[in-house]
C-alpha cells in the first residue's frame, strides 16, 4: 500500500502531541492575566497606586500601573509574538523544525523567571516579551512541522492539534486564575508556563525530524529514514516525490529523469553510487515575492492571517470580561471561563471537520457565522438586551474556533514548497500577531467612540472575508503538498531565477 494512503503511525502521533505542547504555552500566555489582573496592578488592602511588600521579603505584592501602562506591558506578549514570527523562518531552516522548538522553549525560561521575580513594571514588560517570543515562534513552526510530517488525509486533524492545545491553555489558565487572584497567586500564574517546556523539552529529541527539511539539507539517507520512522506502506512513490519536489524546485526532468524512476528515487544518485547533496536552499520573503505564482499566494494566504484576527475575536478574548460585567456583574470572570471553555470544545469540533468538510468550507462557514453573531450582538448591545449579548459572544466564538482560529495555520503550512515555507509561514504569522497586537490596541478606543456599533465593523470585516475566501482560496484536504503545489501551480516552477549566488552555487548543478 502506498504510503499517503496508509494508517496512522504512533510516532506521527506523539510527535504532533509534543510539538504542540508549544501552543499550550501560548495559551498560558495568552490568558493568563485575564483573570487575576488586578493582583497585578493592586496591592491588597492598600490604596490604588501604593506599592507594598511581601513579609521578610524585597519582593512587591504587586506593581502598580496606569490603564495605559497596563496596557502595553499586557501588550508586549504580542510585540514579542511577532519577534517569534520573524525568527522562525531562518532558525527553523538552520537547525531543525524540531531542534528549533527545543532552543526556543529557553524563552519562556526566561519569561517566566523574569515575571515571576518581577519588582518593576518594565522587568514584566520584559518578561512579557520573551513568553511572547516563543509563543510567536511556536504557532509558526508547529503546523510547519506536523504539515511536513504527516500524512495528507490527516493532515489537517493533526495539525488541528495546534488550535486546540492553545485553547486547552487558555481554559486551563483561566480555571487556575480562579483559585490564584491573589497577592501571591498572579506569580504562581505566570511561572506554570515553565511545566509543558519541561515536558517537551524532554520528548522533543524523542521525535522525528522532518524528512522534507531533511531533504533540504542533502541528507536524503537520513530523510528516508525519517519517512520510514513516519509511514506505514511502501514510502517509494511518496519519498520520490518529496525528493523531486524539494531537490529540483519540480523540475521533474532536469536531469534526465524518467517517470519510472520515481518510484526508487533512482535519478538521485551520484556517480559514485550516493545520494545527491548540496540540496540546501530556501527562499527568503522577498525572493518569494520575485516569482508571481508564490507572490499571488502569499498575499492570499496574508490577507486570511490579517481577516482572522481584524474579525475581532480578540476583543472577546481580551475584553470579554468587561463585555460580561453588563449581563454578570462581579460573576463575569466566570462567563469568561465560559467563553473559554466553548472555544476550546468547537475547537475538538473543529478537529474532526477539517479533513471531512475541507478547510475552504469550514473558514467560509466561520467568516458567516462571525458575520451574523457579529450584528446580532451590535443589536443586544444597542438595546440593552443582555440575554443575546452572551449567546451571540459565545456563537461568535464557536464560528471563530471552527474555522479562521483553527485553519489559517494549517493552509499556510501546506501550500508552499519546502524551499518557501519557512519565510511564507513567517510573513503570514507576523502580519497575524501585527494584526492581533492592532486589535488589542485599539478595541478600548473604538469601543468608546463607536459603542455597539463597534461590532459592526467585525462584522464588515467577517462579510468581505466570505466572499474573499469563496474567491480565491482552493481546497487542499487529503492532497499531498505536491498535489496542493500542481494545483496552485509551483510545482513546475524553477526558483534559481531569485536565489543568490551563494545560493546557486550549493546547489550546483542537481538542479
Amino acid at each position: 500500500m502506498d504510503s499517503r494512503e496508509s494508517g496512522l503511525k504512533f510516532t506521527v502521533l506523539f510527535g504532533a502531541i509534543i510539538a504542540s505542547l508549544g501552543a499550550m504555552n501560548s495559551g498560558f500566555n495568552t490568558s493568563a492575566l485575564n483573570i487575576p489582573g488586578n493582583n497585578v496592578r493592586y496591592c491588597p488592602d492598600a490604596p490604588k497606586g501604593t506599592m507594598t511588600y511581601y513579609p521578610n521579603s524585597s519582593l512587591p505584592q504587586c506593581l502598580p500601573m496606569t490603564d495605559w501602562i497596563w496596557g502595553v506591558a499586557t501588550g508586549m506578549f504580542a510585540v514579542g509574538g511577532l519577534i517569534g514570527a520573524l525568527l522562525c523562518g531562518p532558525m527553523s531552516n538552520y537547525f531543525g523544525r524540531r531542534d528549533s522548538m527545543m532552543i526556543i522553549d529557553v524563552t519562556f525560561f526566561i519569561g517566566a523567571i523574569l515575571l515571576a521575580l518581577a519588582t518593576t513594571s518594565a522587568q514584566f514588560a520584559i518578561g512579557r516579551i520573551f513568553v511572547g517570543i516563543g509563543s510567536g515562534f511556536m504557532t509558526t513552526v508547529i503546523s510547519m512541522y506536523i504539515a511536513e510530517t504527516t500524512p495528507p488525509k490527516y493532515r489537517g486533524t493533526l495539525g488541528s492539534l495546534l488550535q486546540l492545545f492553545m485553547t486547552i491553555g487558555i481554559f486551563i489558565i483561566q480555571l487556575i486564575g480562579l483559585g490564584t487572584s491573589s497577592a501571591i497567586g498572579w506569580r504562581i500564574v505566570v511561572v506554570i508556563t515553565i511545566i509543558p517546556t519541561i515536558v517537551q523539552m524532554i520528548c522533543l529529541p524523542m521525535c522525528v525530524r522532518s524528512p522534507r527539511w531533511l531533504v533540504t539539507k542533502g541528507r536524503i539517507d537520513e530523510a528516508r529514514e525519517a519517512l520510514l520512522r513516519l509511514r506505514n506502506g511502501d514510502i517509494e512513490e511518496e519519498f520520490a516525490d518529496m525528493v523531486i519536489s524539494v531537490t529540483k524546485g519540480g523540475q521533474q526532468d532536469a536531469k534526465g529523469d524518467q517517470p519510472g524512476d520515481r518510484d526508487s528515487a533512482a535519478g538521485f544518485q551520484n556517480e559514485n553510487g550516493g545520494v545527491t547533496e548540496n540540496t540546501d536552499f530556501t527562499l527568503n520573503f522577498f525572493q518569494i515575492m520575485r516569482i508571481p505564482v508564490l507572490a499571488k499566494l502569499t498575499m492570499k494566504v496574508m490577507v486570511i492571517h490579517a481577516v482572522s484576527q481584524f474579525t475581532g475575536i480578540n476583543a472577546i478574548m481580551y475584553y470579554s470580561t468587561n463585555i460580561f460585567e453588563f449581563s454578570f456583574g462581579e460573576n463575569a470572570r466566570y462567563a469568561t471561563i465560559g467563553v473559554g471553555a466553548l472555544n476550546m470544545a468547537m475547537t475538538f469540533v473543529a478537529l474532526a471537520l477539517v479533513d471531512r468538510l475541507g478547510r475552504r468550507l469550514l473558514m467560509i462557514m466561520s467568516a458567516a457565522g462571525m458575520c451574523i453573531f457579529g450584528v446580532l450582538e451590535m443589536i443586544g448591545l444597542l438595546f440593552n438586551i443582555g440575554g443575546l449579548q452572551v449567546v451571540c459572544v459565545l456563537l461568535f466564538v464557536a464560528s471563530f474556533a471552527i474555522g479562521l482560529g483553527i485553519i489559517p495555520f494549517i493552509y499556510t503550512a501546506e501550500v508552499y514548497p519546502s524551499y518557501a515555507v519557512s519565510g511564507a509561514s513567517s510573513a503570514a504569522l507576523t502580519v497575524n500577531w501585527t494584526c492581533n497586537f492592532i486589535i488589542g490596541l485599539i478595541f478600548p478606543t473604538l469601543q468608546a467612540v463607536c459603542g455597539p456599533y463597534v461590532f459592526l465593523i467585525f462584522a464588515g470585516i467577517a462579510f468581505f472575508t466570505f466572499f474573499f475566501l469563496i474567491a480565491f482560496v482552493t481546497e487542499t484536504k487529503q492532497k499531498s503538498i505536491e498535489d496542493i503545489g500542481r494545483i496552485e501551480g509551483w510545482y513546475d516552477i524553477d526558483p534559481r531565477s531569485v536565489m543568490s549566488k551563494k545560493q546557486k552555487q550549493d546547489l550546483g548543478n542537481h538542479l
